[in-house]
């Protein structure tokens, strides 16, 4: 189980509830926002470990009275260390911009945060500062990582190439979503289960985006 999952459940358990009561009480903070309803199968799949942040996270948070940072995965446990604490924490939620890849690709020239008003929509996520992007993945050639349709988080301040890390990188004037690989040769290497995508090789270096540090898929 991932950290957020194992969190979800203690936190639900601690409630006395089913993952159906759990969908219904999201789903009742969500509709009241005009957002889609969350199904049973969702929290299922949640606890299962298989999405790093739902779009529901706030909502979720809220109706488990556990604070964001914490269920997501970025505060430590108490110092008892007991698996019936729930802990409450101060990291920030911050709302990413979602944005095309014509303008991620902008992006490589500096290191501001986007501000600019042409995001898409607004995705809450709990991180550590407020200058990172969204963007919806294109094609299958990360499909082992991050499937088409699903959002990708990119914290714009961490340009460090490590390898075997996931970036969004510029090459030839576009984005493009890869894993660095150092070499030799450096590469921009896809993960896919389609053979026909091959690494990229850059003749003059690599213009770096950002690193990809979270997942977001409906389920």
């Amino acid at each position: 189980m991932t950290t957020l999952a194992e969190r979800v459940t203690r936190a639900r358990d601690a409630k006395g509830w089913s993952q159906s009561e759990l969908a219904r009480q999201v789903s009742l903070r969500r509709t009241a926002l005009g957002k889609s309803a969350v199904k049973q199968q969702s929290i299922n799949q949640l606890e299962a470990g298989g999405v790093d942040s739902p779009r529901y996270l706030i909502e979720l948070a809220d109706a488990l009275d556990v604070e964001v940072g914490w269920l997501a995965g970025y505060e430590a446990e108490p110092e008892s260390g007991t698996k019936t604490d729930i802990v409450r924490s101060r990291t920030q939620v911050v709302e990413a911009p979602l944005i095309s890849w014509v303008a991620a690709g902008e992006l490589a020239d500096t290191s501001d945060p986007y501000t600019t008003g042409d995001a898409e929509t607004w995705i809450p996520i709990a991180y550590r500062h407020s200058n990172l992007i969204a963007l919806s993945v294109r094609g299958g050639s990360m499909d082992q990582v991050a499937t088409e349709g699903s959002v990708i988080i990119v914290d714009l301040n961490d340009r460090s190439l490590v390898d075997g890390r996931h970036y969004v990188f510029r090459h030839e004037g576009r984005a493009t979503f890869k894993t660095y690989r150092r070499g030799p040769p450096e590469r921009l290497e896809p993960r896919s289960s389609d053979p026909d995508y091959l690494p990229i090789y850059p003749d003059d270096g690599v213009e770096v985006v950002g690193r990809v540090v979270q997942k977001v898929e409906d389920i």
